[in-house]
C-alpha cells in the first residue's frame, strides 16, 4: 500500500463542548495484543479489495496515542497453516522493516492459534497505519461521482510518490 505526503493538517485535539459525548461502548476493547501496545476496538474498517484480509478494526496504539488498523487473517483446518507459516513470517518480518513517508506503516505481527471444541483456528494478526482519508481508488470514484476533474499538477504529484516508493521497495 502506497501512501501520499501531507494531508489534513489536525487541530489542538480537544472536542468542542457540544461534541463531547458519552461514547464508552464505542471505545469498548474487545481484544489487546500480547504486548498490550495495542487494544482492539468493535469499529470495523472497510478496505475493499484486499485479498486474504478476513477482518479490519480499528485500534488504539497506547504508546502513541494514535489510531491504527488491526487486520486479521484466518486459517481454518482446511487451509494447512503449518506448511505457509514459514513463508508467512518471512513476509511479514520484511513488511516491518519498511520505513519510507510513502508506504503504510507496517508495525507488527504476530500468530494467535485457539483451541476451539473439536477444531483449531489459527488468525494471524497485524497492526498497520490507519489512513483516514482512504486508497487513491476511493478518491478517484469520489471525484468522479462529484464530476471534479483533479489536476495536472496532483497527478504529478501521486505519480512522484509512487515512483519514490517503488524506488525505496
Amino acid at each position: 500500500m502506497i501512501r501520499g505526503q501531507g494531508g489534513v493538517t489536525e487541530g489542538s485535539g480537544r472536542p468542542e463542548p457540544d461534541e463531547v459525548e458519552d461514547d464508552s461502548d464505542d471505545d469498548a476493547v474487545l481484544e489487546e495484543s500480547p504486548c498490550g501496545r495495542w487494544q482492539k476496538r468493535k469499529d470495523e474498517v472497510t478496505q475493499k479489495d484486499v485479498p486474504g484480509i478476513d477482518e479490519t478494526y480499528l485500534a488504539m496504539d497506547t504508546e502513541e496515542g494514535v489510531e491504527v488498523v488491526w487486520n486479521e487473517m484466518k486459517f481454518s483446518e482446511r487451509k494447512d497453516f503449518r506448511k505457509q507459516r514459514t513463508r508467512l513470517e518471512k513476509i511479514f518480518d520484511n513488511l516491518t522493516l519498511l520505513q519510507h513517508n510513502n508506504i503504510v506503516k507496517f508495525y507488527r505481527y504476530w500468530i494467535d492459534s485457539k483451541q476451539g471444541g473439536t477444531s483449531q483456528a489459527t488468525r494471524v494478526i497485524f497492526i498497520t497505519e490507519y489512513m483516514t482519508s482512504g486508497s487513491m481508488g476511493q478518491f478517484l470514484r469520489r471525484t468522479k461521482k462529484n464530476n471534479k476533474t483533479v489536476n495536472l499538477k496532483m497527478w504529478k504529484r501521486w505519480c512522484r510518490q509512487i515512483l519514490y516508493a517503488l524506488r525505496y521497495i
